[in-house]
């Protein structure tokens, strides 16, 4: 029980971070906290304009071939904001891909948030994994 305590605290204390990053009214964002090996804060990466479904992975791609780099291993935790739609086919897919490209580069990806509407969901969940947070 304190596990899942700690991991919604760590779950929402990120939410918390990217809700606050988020433009106003909320627009097409793809938001990544960059995180070191002890999951302390290191930055806040925000891209504006990502109307494509696959922005997402073309961010943490560049973040993490960044990262490998500089060698420097990172966790990310991404949120695609999707303002007026949330869940698109291919997310599933999408949360793979974001994985093998963390996992390529060296990396860690703790999770993929989908924020619209005031709704915040996990892509992980539809392939029924289980959440990454320590």
């Amino acid at each position: 029980e304190v596990t899942a305590q700690l991991e919604r605290v760590m779950h929402d204390a990120a939410l918390a971070v990217i809700s606050t990053a988020m433009h106003r009214p909320p627009l097409p964002q793809v938001i990544v906290l960059v995180l070191d090996n002890d999951l302390s804060g290191h930055a806040v990466v925000i891209v504006d304009g990502t109307d494509s479904p696959d922005a997402v992975i073309e961010v943490l791609e560049l973040l993490a071939e960044g990262a490998a780099e500089a060698t420097n291993t990172a966790t990310f935790v991404v949120a695609a904001v999707r303002p007026g739609y949330g869940a698109l086919p291919g997310d599933a897919d999408r949360w793979l891909e974001l994985c093998e490209i963390a996992e390529t580069h060296g990396c860690e990806i703790l999770e993929w948030f989908v924020l619209s509407d005031d709704v915040a969901w996990c892509p992980r969940d539809q392939l029924a994994e289980p959440p990454r947070w320590p």
